[in-house]
C-alpha cells in the first residue's frame, strides 16, 4: 500500500464497507416502519441474494467490456441510492424491490473493486488482496460502531441519508484519483457482452469454489448466530452477546493486515495449514467447553467462547482474499470475471450451508450447529498446497 493509487484503492475498500453497513444496525427501526414480523422481515432481506446472483453473473463481463470506472460509479449509484431510499419506505413490496437492488449494487461494487485490486496486484507475486480486505473489514466494523452510537440519538432517515450521500461523494473522489490506473475497457469483439456470454463464458473452478466457501462459512455463521448463542446458551445479556462477533471481526482485520509479513517468513501453505487448523479447532473446542462451563459459571464460559472467536477470526482472516487471488491466477478470464463467477457459485453454496446450520440449530442447539463451519474451516487445510501453487 506504498503508492498513492494503492492508498486510494484501500480507501475505496474502506468507504464501500462503511457505507454498506450503515443501515444494518438500524434494522429494528426499518422493520417497525414496515410493520412486519421478524420472520417476514428476514424473508424480505434474503431476497437481496437474488439481486446479488444476477449481478455476480454479469458484472465481471461488463467490467471487461466497459472498464471498471463506469461500473464502480453505476454500482455506487444503485447501492447507496437504494440504501437511502429504503429507510423512507413503509410498503413491503417496495422494500422487496429495493432490497433486490441493494443486492445488485453490493455485488456489482464487490466485483468491480476486487477486479481492480487483482489488476493492480498483477503478476508481481504480491499479497495485496488480504490487506485490502482488511481495510474492508475495518470499514465495516467502524460503520457498525458509529451506527450503533447514532441509533437512538439521530433519526434513521437523517443518519442513513447523510452518511450514504457523503460516502457516494467519497467514492467519486477516489475514482477520480485512481483514473490513471483503473482497468480500461476491452474493445475487442471477444469482450462484447450478451446474455448468452453470461452462461457460455462461465468457467467453474470446483477446487477454488469449495475452498472459498469453506473458508468463509465460519464468518457468516458467526455473524448470524454468535449473539444468539451467547444469549441463549451462555446466558449473557443482549448487549454483551455481541462481543464474540466483534472480536472475530477484529481478529480478521489484524490477520488480513499482517499476513503478508508472515508469508515472507514461513510461506503461504504453512500458514494456511497452521492458521485454519488452529483457528477452527480452537473455535470448535471453545464452543463445546463454553457451553459446559456456562452451566455453572456463565461469565467464564462466555470468556472461553470469546477467546475462541478471536482465534477463529485469525484462522479465517486471510483465506477468502488469498483464495480469490489464487482462483484468478488459475483462470484465463479477467479478474473481475473470476470474482463474479466465484461469488455467484459461493452465493448458492452459502445459501445451502446457512439453511443446514439453521435447521441443525433448530433440531439440536446453536452450539452444536456452530461445529459445522468450524470443521469446514479446518478442511481448508487440505487445499493449502493448491492455493500456494496457483500463486507462484
Amino acid at each position: 500500500m506504498n503508492t498513492p493509487q494503492r492508498r486510494a484503492l484501500g480507501a475505496l475498500f474502506f468507504i464501500y464497507a462503511f457505507g454498506l453497513m450503515s443501515w444494518i444496525p438500524r434494522f429494528p427501526e426499518i422493520k417497525k416502519n414496515l410493520g412486519v414480523s421478524l420472520g417476514e422481515f428476514g424473508s424480505l432481506i434474503s431476497f437481496s441474494a437474488l439481486g446479488s446472483l444476477v449481478s455476480l453473473l454479469s458484472v465481471g463481463l461488463l467490467v471487461n467490456r466497459f472498464g471498471v470506472r463506469k461500473l464502480i460509479i453505476s454500482s455506487a449509484i444503485i447501492l447507496f441510492g437504494s440504501i437511502m431510499l429504503v429507510v423512507h419506505l413503509h410498503n413491503t413490496w417496495q422494500f422487496l424491490l429495493c432490497n433486490i437492488a441493494i443486492g445488485i449494487g453490493t455485488s456489482a461494487m464487490h466485483t468491480s473493486i476486487n477486479g481492480q485490486a487483482l489488476h493492480e496486484q498483477g503478476d508481481k507475486g504480491e499479497n495485496l488482496m488480504p490487506r485490502l480486505h482488511g481495510l474492508w473489514s475495518l470499514g465495516a466494523l467502524t460503520s457498525a460502531v458509529v451506527s450503533g452510537l447514532l441509533a437512538g440519538r439521530v433519526s434513521l432517515v437523517a443518519h442513513v441519508d447523510l452518511l450514504c450521500g457523503v460516502v457516494f461523494i467519497c467514492v467519486l473522489l477516489l475514482v477520480h484519483r485512481l483514473r490513471e490506473s483503473l482497468l480500461p475497457p476491452n474493445k475487442s469483439k471477444e469482450a462484447a457482452f450478451s446474455i448468452k456470454s453470461v452462461f457460455t463464458g462461465f468457467d467453474l473452478d470446483w477446487k477454488m469454489s469449495v475452498a472459498f466457501t469453506f473458508a468463509i462459512a465460519l464468518e457468516f455463521a458467526t455473524g448470524d448466530w454468535a449473539a444468539i448463542f451467547s444469549k441463549e446458551q451462555l446466558h449473557m445479556s443482549a448487549g454483551v452477546s455481541a462481543i464474540p462477533y466483534a472480536l472475530f471481526v477484529f481478529a480478521m482485520i489484524i490477520g488480513r493486515l499482517t499476513i503478508h509479513k508472515l508469508n515472507e517468513r514461513w510461506g503461504l501453505a504453512f500458514l494456511i495449514r497452521r492458521f485454519v487448523v488452529t483457528g477452527g479447532t480452537t473455535f470448535l473446542i471453545s464452543v463445546i467447553v463454553g457451553v459446559e462451563v456456562s452451566k455453572n459459571s456463565p461469565l467464564i464460559g462466555f470468556v472461553i467462547t470469546a477467546v475462541g472467536s478471536f482465534v477463529g477470526g485469525l484462522g479465517a482472516s486471510f483465506l477468502a482474499p488469498t483464495i480469490m487471488d489464487s482462483a484468478n491466477k488459475r483462470s484465463k478470464s479477467s479478474g473481475a470475471v473470476v470474482v463474479g463467477q466465484l461469488g455467484a457459485v459461493n452465493t448458492v453454496f452459502i445459501f445451502i450451508i446457512k439453511s443446514v446450520i439453521a435447521w441443525t440449530a433448530q433440531i439440536t442447539s446453536v452450539g452444536f450447529a456452530l461445529i459445522i463451519p468450524s470443521v469446514m474451516l479446518i478442511c481448508v487445510a487440505f487445499s493449502a498446497q493448491i492455493i500456494e501453487e496457483a500463486r507462484r
